[in-house]
């Protein structure tokens, strides 16, 4: 990672079919508040976010929201370029939302190649009730692809994607940024005196 990018701010994008509620999960990572009517997207916008890491460097991050509809769909190719992590979105009481994830993955490797830390993101389990995507089915999703994997809801968990958009954040920085490797355990966490567990003086996001 170069002080530039850096300076600029990582990039990350959010990519999934429309009405998943890719505007709401950064809304609320954002610390505004959910919008039950939010307008859908029509083109690409973002907010930014300061991520602190555990050496106190600071990160600059833009959150980057898109639009789902296929008629809006050839526009993505241009917010995605140099994006550096991308989260794709699917609702779980939305089957063809789940179903169109391939679509959005080989849109993101075709544009980034294998340079990118990829999440997935099952989004309004407060509607478990009329969910059509079973969670084992969409773990054993992300297993396949290799990408981590969140379930959270925009409404009742504000803070589950920003905990999760930290935590990629943390893989990024850490195969990316030279300046921040340390020595760590199984855990992430830094290690002293030949391998002793330095105190963890921050509380984890999640």
């Amino acid at each position: 990672m170069t002080d530039e990018e850096l300076t600029k701010g990582i990039k990350i994008i959010l990519l999934g079919e429309s009405g998943v509620g890719k505007t709401n999960l950064i809304r609320v990572a954002t610390g505004e508040e959910f919008e039950q009517n939010s307008m859908t997207s029509s083109s690409g916008s973002y907010k930014e976010g300061i991520y602190t890491s555990a050496k106190k460097k600071k990160y600059l991050y833009h959150l980057w929201d898109t639009a789902g509809q296929e008629v809006y769909r050839s526009l993505n190719k241009i917010f995605i370029k140099n994006a550096k992590i991308v989260i794709f979105v699917y609702a779980i009481d939305n089957e063809t939302s789940f179903k169109e994830l391939h679509f959005w993955i080989d849109l993101a490797k075709n544009e980034l190649g294998d340079e990118f830390i990829m999440g997935l993101v099952g989004n309004k389990i407060d509607l478990y009730e009329e969910q059509q995507v079973k969670e084992e089915v969409a773990i054993e999703f992300a297993k396949r692809q290799n990408i981590k994997y969140k379930a959270t809801s925009a409404l009742t968990e504000p803070l589950g994607f920003k905990c999760f958009v930290e935590e990629l954040l943390q893989d990024y920085i850490k195969k990316y940024d030279s300046s921040s490797q340390d020595e760590t355990d199984e855990n992430g966490f830094p290690l002293k005196n030949g391998g002793e567990n330095q105190e963890k003086k921050e509380k984890r996001c999640c």
